[in-house]
């Protein structure tokens, strides 16, 4: 019988973890039935034997993907997302967990009962990993509004992903310029959004771990940039008319932090080289890059949200 939710969970040497992320799942209360879907990128750490473990446990619940080399993480998460057969799919990283044993049910009522909604997110907390402190909540405060504006995405990725179920049926197909792509979840959030409503419900539900493997929180800030530039770029093409003027705001918004970058480094040819890039990029996308009113909103996302 098809499950009416899958979890889609992808790990990469998370043995230190995965078991209580996956105790989190497998102590929910529901009233359907579930599939645990699990994308392991061939970790060298023991992370087989557990699922393995798990799986032998619940032969009915759990479903590995083992590899037997690294394919990296886009394969990784497409391959794994295409496993899922859920009418919902909810996502869980190897290295978070849930905290709330009623987060499930609660967002798959919530998404029978809006038809329209293709995504529903929640607070989460971060915590520093070793240890269990809190760091902050997630996401900021102006961020909670019960339903998203359409431009939020094109601002920032407000929405974490271990907090996420989403509509199988209107996932994406992926290409390989998906999978060429930094970043999986965000260009996938927007993809969504172009289907239906992102909607937030105001509870804590989950824990994200931030620690020295993380996949992003770890990267250089020049990569980032790199990232969510190509993301844009691959998004312009199939977004609509109404929300393509937002990603192109944010490519100018990321050429003019690129221009402030190079302007710290104190290197004249860097400076030189990002501040014709800068007015290329605003000629390009036609916009006009005296207009900084309209990169306020961007600016302010970054770095005044509390």
């Amino acid at each position: 019988m098809t499950p009416k939710l899958s979890i889609f969970s992808i790990t990469f040497n998370h043995a230190p973890f995965i078991r209580q992320a996956l105790e989190s799942i497998l102590t929910q209360r529901v009233s359907f039935d579930y599939e645990i879907v699990v994308g392991d990128d061939c970790s060298t750490d023991g992370m087989r034997a557990i699922l393995e473990e798990y799986q032998r446990r619940f032969p009915d619940r759990i479903k590995p993907i083992f590899r037997d080399k690294n394919v990296g993480m886009m394969r990784n998460v497409v391959e794994t997302l295409n496993q899922c057969q859920g009418d919902y799919i909810a996502c869980l990283e190897g290295d978070d967990y849930w905290t709330d044993p009623d987060k499930l049910q609660l967002q798959v009522d919530f998404m029978d009962q809006n038809p329209g909604c293709a995504l529903c997110h929640h607070r989460v907390a971060h915590i520093a990993s070793p240890g269990e402190t809190v760091i902050r909540e997630f996401p900021a405060s102006r961020f909670r509004a019960p339903r998203s504006e359409p431009h939020w995405l094109a601002i920032l990725n407000y929405i974490q992903t271990c907090s996420v179920v989403f509509r199988r049926k209107w996932m994406p197909s992926f290409d390989e310029e998906f999978l060429s792509l930094k970043l999986g979840d965000w260009p996938l959030f927007a993809l969504l959004s172009e289907r239906g409503s992102i909607e937030y419900l105001d509870r804590t539900m989950a824990h994200y771990r931030v620690h020295a493997g993380n996949s992003w929180n770890n990267r250089a800030a020049d990569y980032k940039l790199r990232a969510m530039e190509g993301m844009a770029q691959y998004l312009l093409p199939r977004v609509s008319d109404e929300t393509k003027p937002l990603w192109r705001d944010m490519l100018v918004a990321l050429a003019l932090k690129d221009l402030f970058l190079a302007i710290r480094t104190l290197s004249p040819p860097k400076i030189s080289d990002r501040l014709n890039f800068f007015f290329a990029q605003s000629a390009r996308l036609g916009k006009p890059f005296w207009l900084f009113t309209r990169l306020w909103p961007y600016y302010k996302a970054h770095y005044l949200s509390v």
